[in-house]
């Protein structure tokens, strides 16, 4: 199964916390990006508040 690493990015563009994602199969980026939102949701690693603002990317 791939692993990587997705930033999450507020949105002045500096990096509020990192996600190590593992899926299963040839997943494209956009999956492992909605994965680490929700798991920031799921685990209030960032205010409620702060969740909409924030910008996920796989690093390269």
């Amino acid at each position: 199964m791939p692993e990587r690493i997705v930033d999450l990015c507020d949105e002045n563009g500096a990096v509020v916390t990192s996600y190590t994602i593992v899926l299963a199969g040839d997943a494209p980026d956009e999956a492992y990006e909605s994965e680490a939102l929700r798991m920031a949701a799921f685990d209030a690693a960032v205010p409620a508040d702060r969740l909409a603002g924030l910008q996920a990317k796989v690093r390269s």
